[in-house]
């Protein structure tokens, strides 16, 4: 009498096969339909969905100058590629980036015009300086959470690109907890990006094709590659790709509805000494 396969072994083996395929096929398929394969792909998988990203408005929150680039650049240059609107916020100034023979109100200065350049590499808007000090952002989570509600009315985004709860940072994860005491519609997503620790991404963005010029927004950032080689950030965006071809680069995000999103960080904030409480 035959014995017949475990059924997730014939699933698996319809995966490999199914991923195979889209693989042969990506060659002779244009881009736009590429990102529909990849996103049926992953789905197949049950991991993290790649996807390309499909807001039209995005408020994106960085706590100092370079986050925007390593965290979400490659999602911006995509969105402003298409016409979609950005506004980027950047908390602080990053003033206190330990630069030999500078004095840090001049570190500002310079990491400021960083990100103005930076952020004319990806086609986007100027970003918006709040102003806050670099490393205090804990210790003023309502004062910046009303700023990012201003923000959030006025701009009318459908998502919010920002530091993910866990980042291992203390100023990206109040940066994070910010938004989630800021008044935002319930609806509206946050997609929280990784900087200084892979996050538990539901969300992948396939950035190859804009990888030149994320590297090159990444470059406009002088002042920080003088004091450490910030192109190893860049990793997590090659290591990401396992999940799709192994080739090329991607960016992780841990999204939600911000209905969600706040009470998670309602949760965490009560229950964890790692958050700013």
């Amino acid at each position: 009498m035959g014995t017949s396969r475990p059924k997730s072994r014939i699933v698996s083996a319809g995966h490999r096969e199914f991923n195979r395929l889209l693989n042969r096929l990506r060659p002779m398929v244009p881009p736009t339909g590429w990102e529909v394969l990849q996103t049926l792909q992953s789905n197949s998988r049950g991991g993290p969905l790649i996807l390309a990203p499909p807001h039209e408005r995005v408020l994106v929150l960085a706590p100092h100058p370079d986050d925007e680039i390593l965290g979400c650049g490659g999602a911006t240059a995509l969105l402003c590629a298409k016409g979609r609107a950005i506004r980027t916020l950047i908390a602080t100034d990053g003033e206190r980036l330990p630069v030999p023979g500078v004095q840090p109100l001049e570190v500002g200065e310079l990491r400021r015009e960083d990100a103005l350049r930076a952020a004319v590499v990806l086609g986007a808007p100027p970003p918006v300086f709040l102003g806050f000090g670099d490393g205090s952002l804990a210790a003023v989570l309502n004062d910046l959470s009303a700023v990012i509600s201003r923000h959030v009315a006025e701009f009318r985004p459908d998502a919010l690109y920002a530091p993910w709860l866990f980042d291992a940072h203390a100023d990206h994860r109040a940066l994070a907890m910010a938004v989630a005491l800021a008044s935002v519609p319930a609806t509206t997503e946050v997609w929280g990006y990784e900087v200084w620790a892979a996050s538990p991404a539901n969300r992948l963005v396939d950035v190859t094709s804009v990888w030149d010029d994320k590297n090159r927004a990444l470059g406009e950032h002088r002042v920080p590659a003088g004091v450490f080689d910030t192109a190893g950030h860049l990793a997590l965006n090659r290591w990401r790709s396992i999940h799709g071809s192994g080739s090329g680069y991607m960016e992780a995000y841990f999204a939600l509805h911000f209905s969600d999103y706040s009470q998670l960080a309602a949760e965490l904030r009560a229950a964890s000494p790692y958050h700013p409480a």
